[in-house]
C-alpha cells in the first residue's frame, strides 16, 4: 500500500546522494523524524525546491512512497516561514546547528511529538530576531532533554541528602552537590547557582532567560550539553564550534563562554571518550516518570 505524507518540517540534516540528489531527515510536525529523497535538485538549479531546502526555513513538504517502509520521495516543498537573517549571524548559526544535530541524534524516527517541533520552530524564531544564543538554547537544551523522557537529580545532595546549600552540580551523576561535600572534590564538579537551579526546576520557556545572566546561562549550557552527550553516548560534534563561535563573536575568552571541552567530557564520563552505556552504573540520569511533571 503506497504511503502519502503531508507535513511542516524544518530540515535537520542534507546528505548528497549521486550526482545529483539529496537524501533528507526532516522534523516533521505531525510524523516525527522522517526521510526524503529529494530528486535532482542538486542538478536543476531552477528547481523551486532547491531554495526550500536551503536554510533553516519552516517548510511545508509532500512526499510519497511505495510502501511503509520505502523511503519518501518529495514531490513538493514550498517555504512557509522564511528565516534569512539567522544564517548571517554566525553565533546563531552554531546555535542553530548544535540543535539540528541533538534532534537528528536523539529525536526518535517516526515518532510524532508536536511539542518537540514547537520548541525548535519558537527557538529558530528567536534567533532569527536577534534572540542571544547562548541564553536561549542552555534553556532550550533543557527542554529538550525533558521531551526526551529524562530529568535532572534536584531534590537533594547526592551524598548527604541535604536540601538547602547545593552549590555543585555532578555531570557524570546528574545530581546536585551540596558546599560542604563538594568542596574537596570541586575540580571534578560544575559550580551551581540558585539561578541556575531554580531555572534547571522549571525550564520555564521563552520566559525564564528574561531574569538568567549570561554566566548562568554558560553554567546551564554546559551542564546540558554534557548530559546530552551521555543520552547520546558521544560528544556533541558542534559543541565545540558553538563554544569557539561564541568567544569569537565576543572578541575575547571570556569565562561565559568557557573553552573546558576535554575537561567537561572527562567530568561526564569519567574518562575521555568513555561512552554512558561503558559508564555501567556511573550512569546517574534519572528517567521521568508519574510523578516528574514536564
Amino acid at each position: 500500500m503506497g504511503v502519502r505524507i503531508l507535513d511542516h518540517g524544518l530540515i535537520i540534516q542534507r546528505v548528497a546522494f549521486r550526482e545529483s540528489s539529496l537524501v533528507l531527515r526532516v522534523l516533521t510536525r505531525k510524523h516525527g523524524k522522517q526521510s526524503f529523497m529529494a530528486r535532482g535538485v542538486r542538478k536543476n538549479k531552477r528547481d523551486g525546491h532547491r531554495a526550500a531546502l536551503a536554510g533553516f526555513h519552516t517548510v511545508e513538504l509532500e512526499g510519497v512512497a511505495r510502501s511503509q517502509t520505502a523511503m519518501l520521495v518529495l514531490t513538493r516543498a514550498e517555504i512557509i516561514q522564511a528565516r534569512h537573517r539567522l544564517p548571517m549571524q554566525a553565533p546563531a548559526l552554531a546555535a542553530a546547528q548544535l540543535l539540528q544535530e541533538t534532534v537528528n541524534r536523539l529525536a526518535p524516527d517516526a515518532d510524532p511529538c508536536t511539542d518537540f517541533f514547537d520548541l525548535a520552530v519558537s527557538f529558530l524564531d528567536i534567533l532569527e530576531a536577534g534572540g542571544h544564543p547562548l541564553v536561549y538554547l542552555s534553556i532550550c537544551l533543557g527542554r529538550v532533554i525533558r521531551l526526551l523522557g529524562y530529568g535532572w537529580r534536584l531534590e537533594g545532595c547526592v551524598v548527604c541528602g541535604r536540601l538547602d546549600g547545593l552549590a555543585f552540580f555532578s555531570i557524570k551523576r546528574q545530581q546536585v552537590v551540596c558546599a560542604s561535600c563538594g568542596v574537596p572534590h570541586a575540580i571534578r564538579l560544575l559550580p551551581l547557582t540558585p539561578e541556575v537551579l531554580a531555572v534547571m526546576h522549571c525550564l520555564d520557556w521563552p520566559d525564564a532567560p528574561h531574569v538568567f545572566s549570561l554566566h548562568d546561562a554558560g553554567l546551564l549550557y554546559r551542564i546540558a550539553v554534557n548530559s546530552l552527550a551521555q543520552i547520546a553516548g558521544g560528544v556533541l560534534l558542534t559543541d565545540e564550534p558553538f563554544r569557539a563561535m561564541m568567544t569569537a563573536g565576543f572578541g575575547q575568552i571570556s569565562t561565559l563562554y568557557p573553552q573546558e571541552t576535554f575537561n567537561d567530557r572527562q567530568r561526564a564520563f569519567g574518562n575521555f571518550g568513555l561512552s554512558s552505556m561503558q559508564g555501567g552504573a556511573d550512569f546517574g540520569f534519572q528517567k521521568r516518570g508519574a510523578g516528574l511533571p514536564r
